[in-house]
């Protein structure tokens, strides 16, 4: 098994410190993958599939509304500490990445919802276009939580079905927002700082809680995978169907960073997946916001080569 070191110092974005650097060894932060070659990646999951691979498309038909407890058993989900989060940032090729700093005790904590354990806030890391999509339509962006099962180490929670727990928000784009949509405004004045690889800072105080949906108590959820390196079927994914919303101008800005063409795993095909709901949750169907022509023109270099995801479906692993 080829080893993964999870947390290495600045905690290199979600697991793809896959090229087993041991421990105090020096960091290079080139990617050691790339997203325009997913048939290479390391791990046999990435490469032959598996029973859980992530992402997904949500057909909202299929959802179950878990009136049952079949999997959503734990009451309302709980966010403790997401308030004011100290951070350190870095561009690591692949995405820009928030880590949260200090002894793991102070780190922000989930639990409930499908969540039996407590889960520890590591890092929060962006892709635009979003991963998932939801009856075939995909998000500009989707933001990423990514939380360790508190009882486990890292290297543990990776073989375990439930080691990890990462929550989805997408991002929709729009000219001018209203004051109640200025979520990203404080994290936002941070990007700048990290448009090259390499890039870092840190000492940053973030209220992490503006970013979470404005909707808690309305997500997606199932078990899955890594969209990184190894793929590891690790996952429970909380997934949040209300977005928070990015002007035009901040979305451009994603566009200098320099991370390659598009910074997103392709639609894997639905195997063992089983995506629940809240029983008595009604889900919003999504509503992507038109947004300028120049911005449009941004993302369109994502799609090429990437192909017609939202005519053709769900890809094949």
């Amino acid at each position: 098994m080829c080893a993964v070191i999870f947390r290495i110092a600045a905690f290199i974005y979600m697991f793809d410190v896959a090229s087993a650097q041991e421990p105090g060894s020096t960091i290079d932060y080139q990617p050691v993958w790339s997203y325009d070659d997913e048939a290479n990646w390391p791990g046999r999951h990435c490469r032959e599939g598996g029973r859980r691979q992530s992402p997904i498309d949500i057909k909202t038909s299929d959802v179950v509304h878990d009136f049952t407890k079949q999997f959503i058993k734990y009451g309302p989900l709980q966010f403790t500490g997401y308030h004011k989060v100290l951070v350190s940032g870095i561009n690591n090729g692949h995405t820009i990445q928030f880590s949260s700093e200090g002894e793991e005790a102070i780190h922000p904590v989930l639990t409930g919802g499908p969540l039996k354990y407590l889960y520890r806030l590591e890092q929060l890391h962006f892709h635009w276009l979003s991963e998932h999509s939801i009856n075939g339509v995909k998000y500009p962006m989707e933001l990423h939580f990514v939380h360790v099962r508190a009882d486990l180490t890292v290297y543990e929670a990776l073989g375990k079905r439930d080691g990890l727990a990462i929550v989805s928000v997408f991002g929709n784009v729009q000219a001018e927002l209203d004051d109640y949509q200025q979520e990203a405004s404080e994290l936002m004045q941070h990007i700048p700082k990290l448009l090259k690889t390499g890039d870092r800072i840190s000492g940053v105080l973030l209220d992490m809680k503006k970013l979470l949906s404005p909707n808690r108590e309305s997500y997606y959820t199932y078990s899955g995978s890594l969209t990184s390196p190894e793929c590891n079927e690790a996952v429970i994914w909380i997934i949040f169907d209300s977005p928070i919303f990015l002007t035009d101008a901040q979305y451009r800005l994603f566009g200098k960073v320099g991370v390659g063409r598009h910074n997103f795993r392709s639609l894997q095909k639905l195997k063992h997946h089983v995506v629940f709901a809240p029983a008595e949750t009604k889900l919003h169907m999504p509503q992507i916001v038109l947004f300028f022509e120049d911005v449009i023109r941004v993302i369109s270099d994502f799609f090429t080569n990437v192909g017609t995801f939202m005519s053709n479906g769900i890809q094949t692993e």
